[in-house]
Order: structure tokens, then sequence, then C-alpha cells
């Protein structure tokens, strides 16, 4: 049978599967590196330290596959969101790329809402802009580090920047290019007005294609460090969301993604372009022709839970977190504000700070990593909240990410959510949704609704909320709701 590998640049590690053409995992491989923090507020990595990483991981599951890997028909990509990668003329990364979540550019985040508006930001690229997109770490490297921005000769999104290192293919894809806040997503073009209000070159941005558009093939000396056959092809990618939804079969409007890993995500398709007019969620391309989806964003999802581990609970897994908050019943008034980073969904700010709120003497161990748990689910209803209030009717709520690793985000979901949980087989969603576009793209499937019968694969579990337990969290939700508003009248 015909395999597929796919490798998801991730934030804290990259993954490379590789999956026959029926969506059986036939490998996995990963390795984790650490977000650099040279300056309070920063957050870089360095690309080459992702070259290495996705070379150690595609030679791992070569191994592992054996001789499936010798029938792989094409490579596809996944990756994070909204980073900044330059590229100079003699084809050589510039600087460590600039992240998601780095926050350095609150300053020029005010610039441009200054300059163009909300209403026109919304007309522009239905979108707000956050610092950690490409487009104000531009702008803040134009102001800071005129050298870079001389010796630029491409900007690439992350995963874009890891594919030409192992092709030399360069372009972008408009899931990616619509998270850059330079993208016009309804119109799938760079925004012109916003080019020339800033003074950015296009030249700057390479061509847009497809998600599974074959984009060429690895090079000679990639291919032959990992073991993977010359001459494969490699197709675009996509944004690490919409490709791991189509790794759930979630491409038409009605379904809705969750997604707690490093950050969390809810994600709903749409099938014609639409925006929140208040900015409060954001509204991106698909990795499907003629597919949008609004996308509600957390910050500090799992990172909430990886803080607590290192810095309070050493040496515990986030199961062992996870089952010792099992063992209280609730948070019993303990209410945390997951706003490591500032925040995205609904308040887009980048100052805001998080808290534990109502810390008693009766409260231990367990009620503080319940506490963190039900504060990135709070934050994510928040989302699906305002998501229903553009009018976009909800189904079925399909769960993804390390937030299916344990029940018990499982259950705070169900509870706080008031409705079903479903689950997908797939393992490294994003990874297997790359290797699904890799499949689409060489002609392995006719489509992504081929490729979604297919290779995507329901398990039958499925978590239900308990009329008891949400009306507990519900109550905890509305204090969860009131405590950033009564946060920010501190300054």
């Amino acid at each position: 049978m015909k395999s597929l590998m796919g490798i998801d640049l991730g934030t804290s590690s990259v993954k490379t599967v590789i999956i026959d053409s029926d969506g059986n995992l036939l490998a996995r491989a990963s390795k984790e590196y650490e977000l650099s923090i040279p300056h309070p507020g920063w957050a870089e990595q360095d690309p080459m330290e992702w070259y290495h990483a996705t070379m150690e991981t595609m030679k791992d599951a070569v191994a592992q596959a054996g001789q499936a890997a010798g029938k792989i028909q094409g490579i596809g990509f996944s990756g994070q969101m909204h980073g900044l990668v330059c590229v100079d003329r003699n084809n050589k990364v510039v600087r460590p790329a600039i992240t998601w979540v780095d926050q350095r550019s609150i300053a020029q985040v005010e610039r441009i809402n200054r300059t163009l508006g909300k209403k026109r930001l919304g007309e522009l690229t239905g979108n707000p802009i956050a610092a950690g997109f490409l487009l104000p770490s531009w702008l803040w490297l134009v102001e800071n580090e005129p050298e870079t921005v001389r010796d630029t000769a491409c900007i690439l999104s992350p995963k874009d920047a890891l594919r030409f290192l192992l092709t030399g293919a360069r372009g972008m894809e408009p899931s990616d290019a619509s998270a850059t806040g330079l993208f016009d997503t309804a119109q799938r073009k760079w925004s012109e007005p916003i080019l020339e209000a800033f003074q950015i070159d296009q030249a700057l941005f390479p061509g847009i294609h497809d998600s599974f558009e074959v984009a060429g093939r690895l090079k000679k000396a990639v291919a032959e460090a990992t073991g993977v056959q010359t001459g494969i092809p490699v197709v675009f990618g996509g944004a690490d969301q919409p490709v791991q939804a189509l790794s759930h079969g979630i491409i038409d409007p009605g379904w809705l993604s969750c997604t707690i890993g490093t950050g969390g995500q809810l994600l709903a398709p749409l099938q014609t372009p639409a925006y929140d007019p208040e900015l409060r969620v954001h509204s991106f391309y698909h990795v499907l022709p003629d597919r949008w989806y609004l996308m509600a964003a957390t910050l500090a999802a799992g990172l909430s839970l990886r803080w607590l581990r290192n810095n309070l609970f050493i040496g515990n897994s986030y199961n062992e977190l996870a089952d010792s908050a099992l063992e209280v019943k609730d948070s019993e008034g303990l209410i945390f504000l997951p706003h490591l980073a500032g925040e995205r969904t609904p308040y887009m700010d980048p100052e805001s700070k998080g808290c534990f709120w109502g810390i008693t003497l009766r409260h231990h161990r367990g009620h503080f990593i319940r506490a963190v748990m039900e504060g990135v689910v709070f934050s994510l209803r928040m989302g699906l909240d305002i998501i229903e209030g553009t009018g976009v009717q909800i189904e079925r709520v399909i769960a993804s990410g390390g937030g299916t690793n344990h029940p018990l985000w499982l259950e705070l979901t169900a509870n706080t959510f008031n409705r079903p949980i479903y689950q997908t087989r797939t393992t490294e969603a994003a990874a297997h949704g790359a290797a699904i576009l890799a499949g689409i793209g060489t002609g392995i499937y006719p489509d992504a609704r081929a490729a979604c019968e297919q290779a995507v694969h329901w398990s039958e579990a499925v978590v239900y909320p308990q009329p008891e337990e949400h009306e507990k969290l519900e109550e905890a939700y509305t204090q969860f709701q009131k405590l950033y508003p009564a946060l920010k009248t501190l300054g």
C-alpha cells in the first residue's frame, strides 16, 4: 500500500509521521526544542534547530516504517502560525525566527490600530492584529534592527521556511498568509492598502500557492541523510490549525475543532468569508479551496499547565497532574486566568497578566491544577460564545491536541460547553493532516472529502456533559468572565 509523510513544525517540538493511504499510522517520531527568551516578552527559535530536529525525526520515522518508507508518495507540512523568518539573498536565515508567542511588538500593534482602525482592518483582512503576528514583528525589525531589514530578501512563515530549507522551494500558501496581518483573506491576495500604509515591498513575499500544490522535492543531501527516497514530491502544506482540522474531517460548516495544545484554538469552517465586526476572533483561509474559518485563540492553554509543572510541581508528568486534579470534585471557588503570555480571544490584550483568584486555606495541589485546567477551558468557552454569536451554528465538537490525552480535559470541555465531545482515532493530528494534504496533491486522493472518508477514522467513545457538573462549572464560568475586566481597572 502507498504511504505518505507528514511533518508538523510545532512550538515545542517537530513531529514526523508516516501513514498509509487508509490513514493508519506506520511511524511516528518527535524532537523537542525550547523557546529562546533573550529579553522579557521576546520568544524566538532558530530555524536551523527546526531543520536539524526535522531531519532527525524523518530519519527515525523512516527507520520505524521499514519497507513502507520505500512506498512514500508525497510529503506535506504543517506549522505554527503567525511567525516571521527572514532569509537573505544567499538563502541564509538572517536572524532567529520571531514566533507567535513573542510580545515585543505591542507598540507596533498600537501603531497599526491607530493607522488603520478596527473597522478598516476588518474590511481589509477580517482580522484583529496582535503581537506575534508577522506584520507587527516586521515593523519592529524596521524600527529596531535596520541591518536585518537591509539583509532580508524574503520573508517566510515558519513552516514555509522549514520547507525551503529542506527543498530550496520558496513560496507561501493562503492558510499561513492569512495569519500574517497582511493578507486579504476574502480575495486571497496580499493587501495592497496595508503594504502601502506601512511601506512594505510586496517583493519580499513569495508567490501564493494552494496548500496541496507540489512545491518541489527534497534536496539530495536531505534525502540521503534521512533515508527518504529521492524525487518524492513535497507539497506546500498549511497552518497547523486548518491542517489538524483536515485530519479530523472538519471541512464543512457546523463542525467545530477544539484543540488544547501549547495554545488553545477553536476552528469553525465557513463556506463564504465572514468575520466578527468586533474583531474578537480571527477569520482565516482554510487549506482547501473556497473554504474559510473563524478561529478563537487562547495563547497559554497547555502552556499554562506546563508552567505549573515546571515551576510548582517539578518532576510530575501532565497525566500525574491531571490525576491530582481528579482527586478534588471542583476548584471550590479558585479561579485561574490563563493570561501568562497576554491573551487573544476575546481581549486582544498582549499586556494582560495571569492570576489565581479566590485562594483559601482549603486549597491545595489538586485545586490549583484543576483551576488551571478549568481556566483554559473557560477561555475557550468565551471563544465559542463569540463564534455562535456571529450566527455560526455548531452541530458537533471534535477534540484534538494534547488535551485528549487525559479524560479530565474532555470532561471539563463537555461540561463547560454543555455538548458532547467527539474524537477521531487520529494521533499527531497536524502531522497526519499534512500527510493527507500530500496525498491530495499527489493524486492518492481525488479531493479532500474522499481523503477524509478514506483516512479519517472515528473513535466510538463520546464524552457527554453531565447536568450537575455543567451547573457547577457555569457558575464558575460566570465568575471567570468578571475577572479580566476587574483586574484591568488596576492598570
